[in-house]
């Protein structure tokens, strides 16, 4: 397909999608690296912001200039940075680089409302500096959305690069179609932020990119809001390696990012779940997306019972006449329940079993190996005797 035509008429259409931060709008980006006179609009925006990223942002530049395909352009916003990254950009020579910065330090959602204003591809990639693409990952991209034009967003498969050094993959179960994307939007972030690809066309229906209300959250957010305009997808392919470290906006704001998260996901549940919206939201984020251990029989309880309406419920109005997706759904339902029980039991409540097996309608979708049952539950059993040892040795006042 040849992007050139709709690629032009792109840039030359009204940039509506910056969107100020606190403190009024900020200058037209200035561009360091402005496009050459003639230059077609390319078909991929690369759109990456950094901030003091002098650690990490040479590699994840090389990576994106090592892609398969040529035709695409690097927006780099270079967010008012006081350590090496303007030394750094400066001496990136490739012609398929622009530098551009704000006059003003404008945070993450700032920074990208303002790269994304300067981005003239047909298909945006996202793409963070702390993070590598694959040489593929490109390609394999346009290559998807050109073939399924009912997709506004495809993300796809990382790899999880630890600070010792170790390259871990995720977890997820391969296989996810659209239909089931939508419904894991509902439960976890099956995104990870520097894997994805989304039609420029898309946000601009959105009328703005990232909202700042949203922030740490903001990209969560914008899966959301795409759902009302087209489907989304997860490929298979592995084309981004993640870069886990201590600074990741993840660890940095962690509880900022669960209230945003659960106040994004109340808004899902509403037609759903009603006045119990924001408590299902909560438990959902904290131990179904977050994956920490629910401590105690009640709470557990109660996370199993929002869990079955919202797959009813989520069913009942997206796949009422779809067995297989159902199906689908359901599987991955039961899954992230057991997920739940299994942290539970083995962080030491291993009468949390009881839980799983009460509930028939999520546990009928999966049905965990005998060997992790028996092994979580030993486990479960020595950290409750280790865990009574030691309150057992407390001293008692009085």
């Amino acid at each position: 397909m040849d992007h050139t035509k709709d690629a032009s008429a792109l840039a030359d259409a009204p940039q509506e999608l910056a969107v100020p931060s606190a403190g009024g709008a900020p200058s037209a980006p200035q561009l360091d690296t402005p496009p050459s006179a003639g230059t077609a609009a390319p078909s991929v925006s690369v759109l990456m912001t950094t901030y003091n990223g002098a650690a990490f942002i040479r590699d994840s530049i090389d990576s994106v200039l090592a892609q398969s395909i040529s035709d695409f352009e690097l927006v780099v916003v270079d967010d008012c940075s006081t350590d090496a990254t303007p030394a750094l950009l400066a001496s990136c020579s490739d012609p398929r680089i622009r530098v551009i910065r704000p006059d003003r330090n404008l945070g993450v959602v700032g920074a990208r409302n303002f790269g994304l204003a300067a981005c003239r591809g047909v298909y945006i990639a996202a793409h963070d500096h702390d993070d590598l693409s694959l040489p593929e990952r490109l390609a394999t991209q346009v290559r998807y959305l050109d073939d399924h034009p009912d997709i506004v967003l495809a993300g796809a498969e990382v790899l999880l690069s630890m600070q010792d050094g170790r390259r871990l993959p995720t977890d997820h179960v391969p296989g996810a179609t659209p239909a089931l994307v939508h419904w894991m939007l509902h439960v976890d972030n099956p995104f990870t932020y520097s894997s994805v690809m989304v039609r420029a066309d898309a946000l601009r229906q959105l009328g703005c990119f990232m909202r700042p209300e949203a922030e740490p959250a903001d990209d969560f957010d914008l899966y959301h809001r795409l759902l009302g305009i087209g489907a989304l997808a997860r490929l298979d392919e592995t084309l981004t390696i993640y870069r886990w470290h201590a600074s990741n906006t993840t660890h940095a704001q962690s509880e900022q990012m669960f209230a945003r998260a659960a106040a994004i996901l109340t808004r899902a549940y509403a037609p759903w779940l009603g006045a119990d919206s924001e408590a299902a939201a909560r438990l959902v984020v904290r131990h179904l997306s977050d994956r920490q251990p629910v401590r105690d029989a009640a709470t557990l309880v109660r996370l199993g019972g929002f869990l079955e309406r919202l797959v009813a419920g989520f069913c009942d109005r997206h796949a009422a006449d779809d067995a297989a997706a159902r199906a689908q759904i359901e599987a991955h339902a039961g899954r992230v329940w057991w997920r739940a029980v299994r942290s539970a039991i083995r962080s030491g409540t291993p009468l949390a079993l009881a839980q799983h097996l009460a509930r028939q309608s999520l546990r009928s979708g999966y049905t965990p190996t005998l060997r992790d049952v028996v092994a979580s539950v030993a486990v479960g059993s020595l950290r409750a005797a280790r865990i009574g040892r030691i309150a057992g040795k407390r001293p008692r006042g009085g």
